[in-house]
């Protein structure tokens, strides 16, 4: 199996890891003893504390009603801040430190071996048949399909040398890492394109946990961190050859004038004060807000943004998108506010 691994920092650093609390493990699980005795890092099985321990076995794969492979979820809480990305079975994996013991948190068990495997050292990718379909049903990688390009790009040229092709001594091809890229507006001055609105994903997305970036009266959440861009949109400066991510401080600092109304234009995220999901700011909003104060019906889980946990990666917090007035709460003041702003279109 050819496995594409980039480390940034030397083997060195792995002194410097830490011992994180997780989660506590199955203890009950099938192999779990088998699992103390090959991490054990030099103690007895018995010395080991299960409560700072992440252990799951998630599938077992059966061949003539016998137990051959199991795919194990583990964690035993030592992280390095250690950047890397892999393909495994034609999987991109991307993290922003190292777990132990398996890169990425998961592993194989091999019966008949009776061993664990990290992904990095199985080097026959058919080696256990049902692989494929167990790593899609527990979401584990990002499965590596066609790039999706979009017609008439422009700057094509100019937006894959910003994806990682080369990458800490390691050559990626373009089916490895790009997903999609696609030139949604070009903005002119004096007949001149002189800024455009890209979108563009790599097949790697960071676990960074939940994070949002609000443009004018949109919200664009994400559960990770795209290459190259942030959540996957991006603005190019034709002057400079040069893109920016697509975050609050470009709208609020009107670095590229037009770019809040092509984002509406475009209806691109989530419009704040759209609680029916149609895109639109409508009357129906209003009534909906409504009849959630009147708690006749509960407001739609989405409609939690910091609230939920989301991160604020802009310069203004958006605890609601149903909070209109931007008050930091849920109240009549939206009904009214977003009222007038119909009334004045």
């Amino acid at each position: 199996m050819k496995k594409l691994s980039a480390i940034l920092l030397s083997l060195a650093l792995l002194t410097g890891c830490i011992a994180l609390p997780a989660q506590a493990a199955d203890t009950g699980g099938r192999y779990y003893r088998q699992f103390l005795a090959q991490y054990n890092n030099g103690r007895e099985p018995s010395e080991l504390d299960a409560e700072w321990m992440v252990y799951e076995e998630l599938y077992d794969h059966e061949t003539d009603g016998a137990t051959d492979w199991a795919l194990i979820r583990a964690d035993l809480g030592a992280h390095c801040e250690v950047l890397t990305l892999d393909i495994f079975f034609g999987r991109a994996f991307a993290g922003n430190d190292i777990a132990s013991p398996f890169t990425y948190g998961y592993g194989i068990y091999d019966v008949a071996q009776e061993r664990f495997f990290d992904f990095d050292e199985i080097a026959d990718e058919n080696a256990y048949p049902g692989l494929q379909d167990a790593l899609d049903r527990f979401h584990v990688g990002q499965r590596i399909g066609t790039p999706q390009y979009g017609e008439n790009l422009r700057y094509k040229t100019q937006a894959l040398r910003a994806f990682p092709f080369f990458y800490a001594g390691h050559d990626f091809t373009e089916e490895q890492v790009v997903k999609c890229y696609d030139e949604l507006y070009y903005h002119e001055t004096n007949g001149v394109t002189d800024w455009a609105l890209v979108k563009g994903e790599s097949w790697f997305c960071y676990p960074e946990g939940g994070t949002y970036e609000k443009i004018g009266d949109r919200v664009f959440k994400t559960e990770g961190i795209y290459e190259p861009w942030g959540n996957g949109y991006a603005v190019y400066d034709t002057a400079q050859n040069r893109f920016y991510e697509l975050r609050g401080y470009l709208a609020n600092h009107q670095q590229f004038p037009g770019l809040v109304q092509a984002v509406e234009a475009l209806d691109l995220g989530e419009r704040i004060g759209d609680l029916d999901g149609d895109g639109k700011l409508t009357i129906k909003d209003a009534t909906e807000m409504q009849r959630c104060l009147a708690e006749l019906r509960d407001y739609p889980a989405a409609d939690g943004v910091a609230a939920a946990g989301l991160r604020n990666r802009g310069s203004e917090e958006v605890q609601y998108l149903s909070d209109v007035n931007r008050d930091g709460t849920r109240t009549v003041a939206d009904v009214t506010e977003t009222q007038i702003i119909l009334c004045s279109r």
